[in-house]
């Protein structure tokens, strides 16, 4: 059959793996062969917090931002680095990222309000998205936060009306539709240049402060961020020229990968869906250094404006997955393993796509059995959560060592959509602690039943 002859394509794709050293996620197996971090036994983690937990390695947190911050410094100054709160929203993270002196970029009226909360900077504050409220507008202008992005041509005259309502001049952007999506303002049909002119011409109200683009998520190195760049940069010179008004900032977004994880292509995800078959694992030299990623992108952008006498804008960059993914991983416990007629082999745990593992879905993510970190791997698994229906998988035929009632498994790269898209279906959603300094501390308690009803109103039933 094509499915076994692809299954057995991609065992042989997952031997010759090179995601299996620790050390890329900075753990390591200690002596009595379980995944340890930051001086930590993970075994002793999941006996302590309970199963699922979310771990986050403080120590590969900062040193994942420490090596995006470096390179913005080449850019000009007043270039600033914006955390994309939706790639992972939990407080106790944020506080860590914001500390270093780095911003938010958020897309609703909560990510707005909890940025605020957690005391960052108004003009460290972009707004983007697609459908604001008024009331989350009316914020950000009484904020006066760095930029507010225009997504739609209604957006311009409903914020001029807010901010004329205030009696305040907003700071604003318009978002490039630079794919064939639902997002921005396209170049090519004129839109995005009429909508500048618009927003120029209330400049009673609004001040056009930057263009924006999101064009991608992983991407391995900087040739499309680098060519959506320069588009922008010529609708930037075209806006000068016609109006005379010169944009402080080009915010290019984020979507910059990181090694150890990738997106399925279409290809890949459609035979994973229809035949079970893994893709090939991240190759780690097709992930351009992220100092070279940008600085890539600066440099194109220096050579355009020096050659076009425009004025080097300042560059807004909006990273989430390049800074939290390969810092946080989910230990999961295996309950049960089934053996169908077939062969075919079923671990059943308490993590599944449907609650807490949805990036599985479409991207690859190395898995390692942590309470047996160094042993060999010899079966091939279904991995499957625990509500009941065949569609709370979270993995398909992954070549693992041999797995029993009660193993543990380690999935990497959690930090980077895992909880934003987590579900509380019929079971809590797991806690999350974080390590440092061979200390761990609760930043997020796991969900309790008493939480999960605690938006409803229960009465008494009538007494007949």
């Amino acid at each position: 059959m094509l499915s076994r002859s692809l299954v057995r394509l991609s065992k042989r794709w997952q031997l010759k793996s090179q995601l299996h050293d620790l050390k890329f996620w900075n753990l390591r197996a200690n002596n009595k062969n379980h995944i340890e971090v930051n001086g930590l036994d993970t075994v002793d983690l999941i006996e302590n917090y309970g199963s699922p937990l979310l771990v986050v390695n403080r120590k590969q947190l900062l040193m994942d931002i420490q090596d995006l911050i470096k390179p913005i410094s080449s850019a000009p100054s007043g270039s600033k680095v914006l955390y994309s709160y939706k790639t992972n929203c939990i407080p106790g993270i944020l506080r860590e990222i914001h500390n270093l002196g780095i911003g938010a970029e958020v897309i609703s009226a909560y990510e707005l309000w909890l940025a605020e909360k957690l005391g960052v900077p108004a003009n460290m504050i972009v707004f983007n998205g697609v459908n604001k409220t008024d009331e989350s507008i009316m914020r950000a202008i009484n904020m006066k936060i760095l930029a507010i992005n225009i997504d739609h041509w209604a957006e311009i005259d409903r914020i001029y009306r807010l901010a004329k309502q205030l009696d305040k001049k907003v700071r604003v952007g318009i978002r490039l539709g630079m794919t064939q999506d639902q997002f921005g303002l396209e170049i090519e049909s004129g839109e995005a240049i009429e909508a500048c002119k618009r927003i120029i011409s209330y400049d009673d109200h609004l001040d056009l402060a930057c263009l924006h683009f999101h064009v991608t998520s992983n991407a391995k190195n900087a040739s499309y961020h680098k060519s959506c760049a320069l588009r922008a940069l010529k609708l930037m010179y075209q806006i000068g020229v016609e109006t005379g008004v010169t944009i402080p900032y080009l915010d290019i977004g984020g979507g910059f990968g990181v090694p150890t994880t990738k997106t399925m292509s279409r290809a890949e995800y459609g035979i994973y869906r229809l035949f079970g078959c893994p893709p090939r694992p991240p190759t780690l030299r097709d992930c351009q250094p992220i100092d070279l990623f940008l600085s890539e992108i600066i440099n194109s952008m220096n050579k355009f404006c020096l050659k076009n006498n425009l004025p080097m804008p300042k560059i807004l960059i909006e990273p989430g997955r390049f800074i939290t993914s390969r810092s946080e991983f989910l230990l999961v416990q295996v309950h049960v393993i089934k053996t169908k007629k077939d062969g075919t082999l079923f671990a059943i745990s308490d993590a599944g796509r449907l609650s807490s593992t949805f990036p599985c879905d479409y991207e690859y993510h190395e898995i390692f059995v942590a309470n047996r970190a160094n042993d060999r791997m010899n079966q091939i698994y279904n991995i499957m959560g625990r509500i009941c229906t065949s569609a709370d998988w979270m993995v398909k035929n992954r070549y693992l060592p041999d797995l029993q009632s009660g193993d543990i498994l380690a999935v990497m790269d959690a930090g980077a959509y895992f909880s934003s898209n987590s579900s509380n279906f019929s079971f809590p959603r797991p806690g999350i602690v974080m390590v440092s300094d061979g200390k761990s501390s609760v930043i997020r308690k796991h969900e309790t039943f008493d939480h999960l009803i605690a938006m409803d109103v229960l009465k008494a039933p009538s007494k007949g």
